[in-house]
C-alpha cells in the first residue's frame, strides 16, 4: 500500500465519500448513472486527504471535515470531465477509464460535469458551522470560479494559439492546479479553527504544491505511458500546449520542483502539528510516477 493509499483508508476518505455522494441505483447512462462512473473511477483523491490532513493540524476531523472533503473532490471531478471534452483536450481517457463524451455524447458529459458541480456547491449546504459558511463559500468561488481555476482553464485554452512565457505559464499552472490544493488546505484549516496566521500558510503551501503536482505531471506527460497514468500522454505537445517543460525542458523542471519542495518545506515546519505527513506529502508529489 503506498503511502498516499495508507493515509486515505487511515481516514476512510473512499467509505465516507461514499456515503455522502454515491447516488443509489441510477438508471444506466443517466446523469445520475455519469456522476457515479466518473466520480467512482480510481482516484488518488489527494484534495479530500489535503482537506482532512490540514484539518488534523488544528483539530480532530469531524463530519464537516468530510462535507468539505466531498465537496471539493465534487467540483474537482466536474473540472476534469469539462477538461476533457473535444473543445477542449478531447481526451478519451481518465482515471484508468473512458470519457463520458468518447462513449456517449459531449453533451451527455457537459450534464454530468454540470450536475456535479452543484452537487458540489449543495454539499455546502450540510455544512453545521454557520458562523464560518460564508467564508468558506467565498473560499470556494475564489479558487474555483472565474479567477481561480476557471482562469487557469482559460489561459490553458489561450496557450494553444500562442506560447506563453515561463511566468504566464506559471500563473496558468497556479490557476489551474494550485487553486483547488489552495481550497482544500485553507477550507480544513478553517473547520479546524486556524488562526489567521496558519490558514495564510496553508494558501501559500496549496500554491507551491500545486505547481510541483504540475510540472511533475507535465514531466511525465513527457515521459510515461498512458496505461502508467491512466490518461493519455503526449496531449500538451499534440495541442500545442505551453508547458514548464516545454519552455526550459525536462531537467530544469525537475529543478524547480527541488526549488520548490525547499520552499515547501519551510513552511511545513511552522506548522502546530502533522509536520510529517506534509513533509511526506511534498515528497511524494515530487517524485511520484503516476
Amino acid at each position: 500500500m503506498s503511502f498516499i493509499d495508507q493515509h486515505i483508508s487511515d481516514l476512510h476518505i473512499e467509505e465516507k465519500l461514499k456515503s455522502l455522494v454515491y447516488i443509489d441505483n441510477p438508471k444506466e447512462e443517466s446523469v445520475q448513472w455519469g456522476m457515479n462512473y466518473m466520480f467512482f473511477a480510481p482516484s488518488k483523491r489527494v484534495r479530500p486527504l489535503l482537506t482532512l490532513e490540514s484539518n488534523l493540524c488544528f483539530a480532530a476531523p469531524d463530519d464537516d471535515s468530510y462535507i468539505l472533503a466531498a465537496a471539493t473532490e465534487l467540483i474537482h471531478t466536474y473540472s476534469l470531465i469539462h477538461d476533457d471534452l473535444p473543445c477542449m483536450d478531447d481526451a478519451p481517457l481518465r482515471r484508468g477509464v473512458a470519457t463520458l463524451h468518447s462513449f456517449r455524447s459531449e453533451a451527455y458529459a457537459l450534464l454530468v460535469g454540470d450536475a456535479l458541480l452543484t452537487a458540489g456547491l449543495g454539499m455546502l449546504g450540510r455544512y453545521s458551522k454557520s458562523d464560518r459558511l460564508a467564508r468558506l463559500l467565498r473560499l470556494y468561488h475564489d479558487k474555483a470560479g472565474y479567477e481561480g481555476m476557471i482562469y487557469g482553464q482559460q489561459l490553458d485554452m489561450d496557450g494553444e494559439t500562442r506560447r506563453l512565457s515561463l511566468e504566464e505559464t506559471k500563473l496558468m499552472e497556479i490557476n489551474k492546479t494550485s487553486r483547488l490544493l489552495q481550497l482544500s488546505l485553507v477550507s480544513g484549516a478553517i473547520n479546524g479553527g486556524a488562526s489567521e496566521e496558519y490558514i495564510n500558510i496553508m494558501d501559500k503551501l496549496g500554491e507551491s504544491m500545486g505547481l510541483i503536482f504540475q510540472i511533475r505531471d507535465d514531466i511525465l506527460d513527457e515521459t510515461a505511458t498512458a496505461a502508467e497514468l491512466g490518461k493519455p500522454t503526449g496531449s500538451d505537445e499534440e495541442n500545442n500546449k505551453s508547458s514548464v517543460t516545454a519552455i526550459i525542458g525536462v531537467d530544469k523542471a525537475q529543478a524547480m520542483i527541488e526549488d520548490l519542495s525547499a520552499e515547501c518545506f519551510e513552511l511545513t515546519d511552522k506548522l502546530p502539528g502533522n509536520r510529517e505527513f506534509f513533509r511526506a506529502f511534498v515528497k511524494y508529489l515530487a517524485e511520484r510516477n503516476k
